[in-house]
């Protein structure tokens, strides 16, 4: 019987390919959710035209301003960062999905449910977030320990940060809840919910900066 004399080149060789192709799978993954969610989203709003208040635009700026984000950080991770994938790969952007789904059906609906929403939303991407770099250190590649150590602490900011919104969007969600029919509160919630999402993708910027070789220091 002729027995294979090169099983590590073998296990090489397809760790390369799944590698090499890992990218493009995400791309299109993502590309066709997110799709699917700015559809959706312009069907929400059509529907919802004749109503749509000062406090529905600024909803569906940050809403856009999700998906956006969503698009951006898997293609800042998927251009970088190189593992082997697995089950959990395949089901966080779904996860994301079916989040930014309930995100874009509550904007017309009360306050409180689309800040509940936004916190799960948050809360899969902080999934996402630690997923992609506990993986990217405890691979094999060394590409992602050049990467990981051109960004210094920003991993470590992103998940921090992710996750402080999940818990501020909650707390907006409880207190626009006790407090649905104060105007105030609605509006300043709202106007911390725009400074944080701005001050994110602010954030993004300096970790592609971080990435493709920016030496300015955070």
């Amino acid at each position: 019987m002729k027995q294979n004399k090169h099983p590590k080149n073998i296990e090489s060789f397809i760790q390369e390919q799944i590698k090499t192709l890992m990218s493009s799978m995400y791309f299109t993954l993502i590309s066709i959710i997110q799709a699917g969610v700015i559809g959706y989203l312009f069907f929400v709003i059509d529907n919802n035209w004749y109503n749509i208040s000062s406090t529905h635009i600024i909803l569906i700026i940050i809403t856009f301003l999700m998906v956006v984000t969503t698009w951006h950080e898997y293609m800042m991770g998927g251009m970088t960062f190189k593992f082997i994938p697995g089950l959990e790969d395949s089901l966080i952007p779904f996860l994301l999905g079916f989040s930014e789904f309930f995100v874009v059906r509550t904007i017309f609906s009360d306050l409180y449910q689309w800040y509940f929403a936004l916190a799960i939303f948050c809360f899969v991407g902080w999934l996402a977030y630690f997923n992609m770099f506990h993986k990217s250190k405890v691979s094999q590649y060394t590409e992602n320990a050049i990467i990981l150590e051109r960004l210094g602490s920003l991993p470590i900011v992103t998940e921090v940060w992710s996750f402080s919104m999940v818990m501020g969007f909650a707390f907006f969600g409880l207190i626009t809840y006790q407090f649905a029919s104060n105007l105030t509160i609605q509006y300043v919630t709202l106007s911390f919910s725009v400074i944080q999402w701005g001050a994110f993708l602010g954030r993004a910027i300096l970790y592609w900066k971080r990435i493709v070789g920016d030496e300015s220091s955070f």
